[in-house]
């Protein structure tokens, strides 16, 4: 156990070279910038597919409607309130 890291043991730690880190750190923001990307392009798309296919449902539930026949009978109902013992 090296005495100058107390809390680390078992633990070797390296120094990273700092081209490494700056590599890692533009292939970290170059994948952040490639996700925001297909997320935009993935809403472009499906958006608009969402939106046209709910106003095609709407429509034919509508025209479905309207087809239906309507019932002409009046359903009579006697209502009645019970109170609740406390």
């Amino acid at each position: 156990m090296d005495p100058r890291y107390p809390h680390h043991s078992g633990v070797k730690l390296i120094r990273m070279p700092r081209w490494a880190a700056v590599l890692v750190l533009i292939a970290a923001v170059s994948l952040g910038l490639l996700l925001m990307v297909l997320a935009a392009g993935l809403a472009l798309i499906l958006i608009p597919a969402a939106i046209i296919t709910v106003m095609i449902l709407r429509w034919r539930l509508r025209r479905r409607m309207a087809q239906a026949p309507r019932a002409g009978e009046i359903i009579d109902v006697e209502y009645r309130i019970v109170e609740r013992e406390r």
